[in-house]
């Protein structure tokens, strides 16, 4: 008998600060079954209300482009062991929210899911979350788009590490989030069983497996203890997102379900610990005549930037610092920082450190130098509206797109080029772009995933401001 291959989204996530919110993020799985599967897959959080999304898996041989099938009218409710009960309401795209009930620790959730005759029930305790000993996150080198130490090209590349409160005399699971930006990256969530690692020091060291920092990054860890169900569910959606199970087997792999056999998905009740680590953007100098114009990528998470200095290289927290830089932005424009009345005839090095509003402190970037250039005036003139790039045209080639435009008029310009998979670049949300910078016209953009749309937008920088050109898109053949 013929196994068909599923193709489904199912992992959908909600973000509590000032209110309730909510982001969705697809992963895509294969998945081995001879028929359509009901996917359910929902979460209560402490001291948020509960969800959940239905939906049902989808042949992979269906076109790319056909619509998730969404249930939309299942009743759903869910209940506490104290007694507590409410119906949850269907908000659009087969998402069920709660109103009233909100996680707390130690109580058990059940979650009742009816559709037609059908009915499938999920319970889940909302376990103690055992908080961090520590998190941090180092330097790996350099491997990009911006400046390494030595003034070659090449971002900053980093790894991050962490230790959660795990007892060594008990055996306990753990599941693991890793968001960057605001975004959470579902395909580096992951469980572990302590039993699988030395667990004999009262402490749990971990690091992340797939998805290293980049520059200029808000990273968040959250940790959860989770039941065995929950685990059992996560280790073996790990393993068919990983490749680590074959889906040529025989036997058929989909991820163990509490809502009972025909079903995919989860319910779990979760209270996290949440460590925050940041990673500075990479420093771009232009030097000018006594003076050093620095450039850096803004970040709406981070409030201040400290820049580090020296005459000397090896500069660290007890340099020279100019503190508590605030960057004026807007949507097309930046200020940027000038160091002046400097030494025509000195090197000057540099290191970053960015700050949260919950004063969080990045280490420092990796060091850039430049010495001041006698053969650029001192002074530079912003770029008045409408001085942008024009004629911007993005040409689509094979596994490539070529862009050109008609650049900026004025001295000592320097174009750049913003690039995302996502429509709307904007200054404010640079920290989510990647960069090309001190490049011409025409650029080509090369090793491209074929069918993919990629949207750009030109930059130039007078040495004070950056503006952008507007935006165009353009699909690899």
């Amino acid at each position: 008998m013929r196994m068909d291959r599923f193709l489904f989204a199912f992992f959908m996530f909600f973000i509590a600060c000032d209110g309730f919110h909510e982001e969705m993020v697809p992963v895509d799985i294969n998945v081995e079954d001879i028929e359509t599967v009901l996917v359910i897959n929902g979460e209560i959080e402490e001291d948020q209300i509960a969800w959940v999304q239905i939906s049902y898996s989808e042949d992979i041989n269906a076109p790319a482009n056909t619509p998730i099938n969404y249930e939309k009218n299942a009743s759903v409710s869910i209940s506490t062991g104290g007694g507590s009960s409410e119906n949850m309401t269907h908000a659009g795209n087969g998402i069920y929210v709660g109103s009233n009930i909100k996680g707390i620790v130690g109580e058990i959730y059940t979650m009742n899911v009816e559709i037609g005759s059908q009915s499938y029930t999920a319970n889940s305790t909302m376990l103690k979350p055992r908080g961090y000993q520590g998190a941090w996150v180092y330097q790996l080198g350099s491997n990009g788009n911006g400046k390494d130490s030595s003034g070659k090209d090449g971002a900053s590349k980093y790894s991050d590490e962490w230790i959660i409160n795990d007892p060594s005399a008990t055996r306990n699971r753990y599941l693991f989030e890793w968001w960057a930006n605001g975004v959470h990256y579902v395909r580096q969530d992951w469980a572990i069983d302590d039993n699988r690692v030395v667990n004999a020091n009262e402490g749990l060291k971990l690091f992340t497996v797939t998805l290293d920092p980049l520059p200029n990054q808000y990273i968040k860890h959250r940790t959860a203890e989770i039941d065995k169900i929950t685990y059992d569910y996560y280790n073996m959606y790990e393993k068919i997102a990983r490749g680590l199970v074959s889906v040529a087997s025989q036997t058929p792999y989909n991820p163990v379900s509490n809502f009972g056999q025909g079903t995919i998905g989860n319910f779990r009740a979760v209270a996290f610990s949440t460590a925050i680590l940041l990673t500075p953007p990479d420093i771009f100098i232009i030097p000018q005549d006594k003076q050093n114009v620095l450039a850096f990528e803004p970040n709406s998470y981070f409030k201040k930037y400290n820049l580090f200095w020296s005459n000397a290289s090896g500069v660290n927290e007890n340099s020279n610092v100019i503190s508590d830089i605030r960057l004026s932005i807007t949507q097309n424009e930046i200020n940027f920082i000038v160091d002046n009345i400097l030494d025509n005839a000195s090197t000057y090095y540099y290191r970053l450190q960015v700050e949260d509003g919950d004063g969080n402190l990045s280490i420092l970037s990796q060091e850039v130098s430049a010495s001041p250039d006698p053969n650029t005036p001192a002074d530079t003139t912003s770029i008045t509206i409408g001085n942008i790039p024009t004629n911007v045209v993005a040409t689509a080639g094979n596994g490539q797109i070529t862009i050109s435009w008609t650049p900026a008029i004025g001295s000592n310009l320097v174009h750049g080029l913003y690039w995302n998979n996502q429509q709307g670049i904007t200054l404010t949300n640079t920290g989510k772009n990647n960069a090309f910078w001190n490049i011409k016209s025409p650029y080509n953009h090369k090793g491209l995933d074929r069918g993919k749309t990629y949207y750009y937008r030109v930059a130039v920088w007078d040495g004070s401001k950056i503006r952008l050109s507007k935006e165009v898109s353009a699909k690899p053949k």
